[in-house]
């Protein structure tokens, strides 16, 4: 037997629990990533954002958009005009002259003429226009047109023609003009347009063809003079005071305005350490709370490491919920309370379901200040989470009631029907606490009210949802015996105690007593009263595999079966129960924590009738042989059925009076004591006399004495007779 307060089991169980909570606790309250930010360049700004403290900063963004205008405006430097250019477009401009001239002299017709010259190497960028032009000019304003034409190209190599900047290069500086804009700009003057339409028209023509760059960048100068003058461009200094408004709702967020909101205190892309410090102690009291909880009232039944992790995996859940959740539904500037609708109350309501009431009720608290906190540091930026100065406050106390309500609505749920009553209960609960605050506002608007009735429905339906869907889906996987599914258990129609009903009457009504006397002993312990008289009904079931081989069957007065059989034969089917009904138990779906009943309410104890008896025929019998093979109980409910399996049987086999039923309680309890059949569960000497002291009177009430009746009277026959007709 050990004691529950120095077990080593429900203390690495709490201190399990408690770190993974404050795990995710630490996670979700801190901005473990360097660089997270709630806002990024180019997005809107949802709200009004002012500055928490005054700065004064050197803007990099600003200082940079200002250095690189001041290098664009810089004037490219180029080389000197390359004078072979200038020679060669010059010759190249005498030989089309020349073939022109050609073409005029063999006196063709005019469409010949005009194909003679496009088919020629010289002049094959020539227009029609420009060439009809040539062709048509007097001899004595063709030759004209050739000085003027020479000319005008020389003056504007001379001048310079730079190459045009290659596609997808950004303009610096005065941009160039190109050929035709140069000819263009040339011809503008009086002096350079003189003549006939025929004559500008040939003239534009031909040095649109022969106007060619023939000055080159000088990269190295111009990158010099730009560096200059980035170099003279002063840093840019911002400044803002504590409240001047740094980005309004709406406007697109820049660099500058990025910088502006880490310099003002709104925006930090560092891990705050202090910030972090503050984290982590909210996280240590969680699991600390919570751990201490589970610790000094244990409210987990077995198997209690499942059902712990099951806890712990939904308080998790719900904190990584408000941890994705705030920054896409705070703040909540328009008054839709969408943060106050999220199902987060379905933790406390599975934690609750799986231990009880009290410790669900923990949970809500300890996770609703949580939560808060969690609401206030994301996103990253001081004062833009909540828009109100309560909200923080009332985010917590919205969390903490609906969880708590639906805690105490499912707590000992032994039907689905209660989901619907917690349903209720989380939704009064989060409109009351909601309604409460909205009292206190100073500008409360009557259209928030239908808001709240819509925030406390949803979070009271979303969570009844989620916390029967984990109830019942977890349950299974895990093996959880809920009180839901015990009570299917406890039914009368079971197949399973249909089956022990029909084929071993005895054993059943043997099953029923003892589930009698273990209810009675675990409420007055504390114990799980449902799991032990469930656990004493199915303790048996492996007898069905030959019931007539048990006194308990032998209804008809015949022979013992066993007496046709060796002790060690007879043992062997006795022991056999016990693997049996596991076999059984696992075919008929019974949960681990009710198959566990089946082992161990013998424990390690010999099969003790057919090992007195091989020893009273004069054979030394092995005791392994006439051992059941255990465990022995790992909990006080299975403690308490096997302890009440005996008692209950022995009482039946002897007399029954008040003393004699005192004896065998008192016997059979010092009996298994002594035995080391109590060592290993957590029943303490207290509870034990209080189960012998349960035991008593249950059994006493069951075998009181009663009045013999003496027979019936001639007179009370004949008046009965006569009553009847």
């Amino acid at each position: 037997m050990a004691s529950r307060t120095a077990t080593s089991a429900p203390a690495s169980t709490a201190v399990l629990v408690a770190l993974i909570v404050g795990v995710a606790a630490l996670v979700c309250l801190s901005p473990l990533v360097p660089g997270e930010a709630g806002y990024q360049a180019g997005e809107r700004a949802p709200r009004t954002l002012e500055a928490a403290r005054s700065a004064q900063f050197e803007s990099e963004s600003l200082t940079e958009v200002a250095r690189k205008q001041a290098a664009d405006a810089v004037v490219p430097v180029r080389l000197a005009p390359n004078p072979a250019i200038k020679t060669l477009q010059l010759e190249r401009l005498a030989r089309t002259f020349e073939l022109v001239r050609a073409v005029r002299q063999r006196e063709l017709a005019a469409p010949q003429a005009l194909a003679e010259l496009a088919n020629t190497a010289g002049p094959d960028a020539l227009s029609v226009a420009g060439r009809s032009a040539l062709l048509t000019l007097e001899r004595k304003n063709f030759e004209e047109l050739q000085l003027r034409a020479e000319k005008a190209l020389a003056e504007i190599l001379d001048k310079g023609v730079a190459r045009p900047a290659a596609a997808g290069t950004p303009a610096r500086g005065r941009p160039d003009l190109s050929v035709p804009e140069i000819v263009s700009e040339y011809l503008k003057l009086p002096a350079n347009s003189q003549g006939s339409v025929a004559e500008v028209t040939a003239l534009r023509d031909v040095l649109n063809v022969f106007v060619a760059p023939n000055i080159e960048l000088d990269a190295a100068a111009t990158d010099t003079a730009r560096n200059e003058a980035r170099a003279n461009v002063s840093a840019e200094i911002v400044t803002f005071t504590r409240g001047q408004v740094v980005i309004s709702e709406g406007q697109v967020i820049t660099e500058a305005d990025i910088e502006t909101l880490r310099a003002t205190g709104l925006l930090s892309d560092r891990l705050d350490m202090f910030g972090l410090g503050a984290a982590s102690l909210i996280a240590l009291g969680f699991a600390v709370l919570v751990g201490a909880s589970l610790y000094l009232s244990p409210p987990l039944a077995p198997p209690i490491q499942r059902r712990a992790l099951l806890v712990s995996g939904m308080i998790a859940v719900a904190l990584v919920a408000v941890r994705v959740a705030a920054p896409l539904l705070l703040p909540d500037t328009d008054g839709r309370l969408f943060m106050f609708a999220l199902p987060i109350a379905a933790a406390p309501m599975v934690v609750a379901a799986f231990s009880n009431a009290g410790f669900g009720a923990v949970v809500a608290g300890g996770m609703a200040l949580a939560a808060a906190f969690i609401a206030a540091t994301v996103p990253d930026i001081a004062g833009a989470t909540f828009a109100g100065s309560l909200q923080s406050l009332e985010l917590a106390t919205v969390y903490a009631a609906t969880g708590i309500a639906g805690a105490f609505a499912v707590h000992r749920i032994d039907r689905m029907g209660r989901f619907a009553l917690a349903a209720g209960a989380v939704a009064i609960a989060g409109a009351a606490a909601l309604l409460v605050f909205w009292m206190l506002d100073i500008n409360r608007d009557p259209e928030q009210l239908g808001w709240i009735a819509l925030a406390g429905g949803s979070a009271g339906l979303l969570s009844t949802v989620i916390a029967a869907g984990v109830f019942v889906v977890m349950s299974g996987i895990l093996g959880i015996p809920t009180r839901l599914h015990l009570m299917e258990l406890a039914d009368s129609g079971h197949p399973l105690q249909r089956r022990l009903r029909d084929e071993a009457p005895g054993t059943y009504h043997h099953s029923m007593m003892v589930g009698a006397l273990a209810e009675r002993a675990a409420d007055r312990i504390g114990a799980d009263v449902l799991l032990a008289k469930v656990g004493a009904y199915y303790h048996d079931t492996g007898k069905l595999s030959a019931p007539a081989f048990y006194i308990e069957n032998m209804l008809d007065g015949g022979t013992s079966p066993h007496e046709a059989i060796s002790a060690t034969e007879s043992a062997e089917i006795i022991r056999n129960h016990v693997v049996s009904g596991v076999q059984i138990g696992r075919r008929y779906r019974l949960p681990p924590a009710v198959r566990a009943f089946i082992p161990e309410h013998h424990g390690t104890r010999l099969v003790t009738y057919f090992y007195r008896k091989a020893a009273e025929a004069g054979a030394t019998p092995d005791p392994d042989v006439f051992r059941y093979p255990g465990p022995r109980p790992q909990s006080r409910e299975s403690a308490i059925v096997m302890l009440a399996d005996s008692c209950e049987a022995l009482a039946r086999a002897r007399q029954h009076s008040g003393d004699a039923i005192d004896s065998i309680v008192d016997g059979v309890v010092a009996e298994r004591l002594a035995e080391g059949q109590l060592d290993e569960c957590d029943i303490t000497m207290r509870e034990l006399q209080e189960v012998a002291r349960s035991f008593k009177a249950t059994l006493r009430a069951v075998y009181h004495p009663r009045i013999e009746y003496p027979p019936a009277l001639p007179d009370e026959v004949a008046a009965l007779v006569g009553d009847r007709g």
